[in-house]
């Protein structure tokens, strides 16, 4: 990541299953879309910066339409399908341009059932660092587009 230059990153979830929290999945929403404003870069700025919310399935409906707005975009459904087994599912916010789902959005009743079966704690959560280096190792093509032309100028 070092090699295409410096961008940054802010990221943010709610918490991941599992772990007890004082506070509601959506305070986590409100706090991350309190730093973006802080940590968005000036007009014009050269260097690239990307964003992230993460949702490991715990904010309502209501909420996901609340973040959607706030965030001014749809969420992705980044999911992992072993045989018939959906894992790691999770709601994603994000300008990273890779950002894409890898298979369709779960049906309602796909992601209830994965919800409740988190919440009994029988699915992993996938981790922070795996989540940005699946979205982020994608970008190496986005860099290389624009510093071979960049540098063509």
């Amino acid at each position: 990541v070092e090699e295409w230059g410096p961008f940054d990153l802010v990221y943010g979830s709610t918490p991941a299953l599992g772990h007890s929290c004082d506070r509601s999945p959506g305070w986590y929403l409100f706090q991350f879309h309190r730093l973006l404003q802080y940590a968005r870069p000036r007009l014009g700025s050269p260097k690239p910066f990307f964003w992230m919310f993460v949702d490991n399935l715990l904010l309502t409906k209501d909420d996901q339409a609340i973040a959607s707005r706030f965030l001014e975009m749809e969420p992705v459904t980044l999911q992992d399908v072993h045989g018939r087994v959906l894992q790691n599912a999770v709601r994603v916010w994000t300008n990273v341009p890779a950002v894409k789902s890898r298979h369709s959005t779960l049906a309602s009743e796909e992601e209830l059932l994965l919800a409740q079966d988190r919440q009994q704690g029988r699915l992993p959560t996938q981790g922070p660092a795996a989540l940005v280096k699946n979205c982020f190792l994608p970008l190496r093509e986005y860099f290389k587009y624009f510093s071979e032309r960049t540098s063509s100028l």
